[in-house]
């Protein structure tokens, strides 16, 4: 994360927030295991215990690497997999490059943290692979409607 905080990180990056799933969190672990683009992966959540529930979610999904490897555009199928506990290999296009962080569509946003160098070979529209260093950071957007029913009695304040 290159902000101040996860606040600012959110405000800054929201309209790349992906859908995901989220499964029920497993006491003791700072990972959360979620659905994103089809593959389940793991990771650590940055807003706090309290927005992560099961189910469906939009959250920006934060992986950091070294480096944007370059691709022929030809032979590369926009898709994320896991890559080991907390880790992830995802192919996809570059949509934008601001400083440090790049901002990859490989069937879901990826807003990508990059060392100093590591998008020196790219370019915006360019096909790559990225590979994760763990942790893969998650910041909750917002829950999604999941259509449950929702309570809508008026609560009794005198009792």
């Amino acid at each position: 994360m290159i902000e101040e905080s996860p606040e600012a990180f959110i405000s800054r990056w929201r309209q790349y927030a992906a859908d995901v799933e989220m499964f029920a969190h497993t006491e003791g672990s700072p990972l959360l295991e979620c659905r994103v683009g089809g593959a389940v992966l793991q990771l650590f959540e940055r807003t706090g215990p309290y927005l992560s529930r099961p189910g469906p979610t939009s959250m920006i999904v934060n992986p950091t690497t070294n480096q944007l490897e370059p691709l022929d555009a030809e032979n590369a199928r926009p898709h994320v997999e896991s890559n080991g506990l907390g880790k992830m290999l995802a192919i996809g296009r570059v949509l934008a490059i601001d400083g440090k962080l790049a901002v990859i569509d490989a069937g879901v946003p990826l807003v990508v943290s990059l060392d100093d160098n590591g998008h020196r070979k790219v370019a915006e529209g360019d096909m790559v692979r990225v590979t994760s260093d763990g942790p893969i950071h998650a910041f909750v957007v917002t829950r999604a409607d999941s259509g449950g029913i929702r309570r809508t009695e008026v609560l009794d304040d005198s009792i």
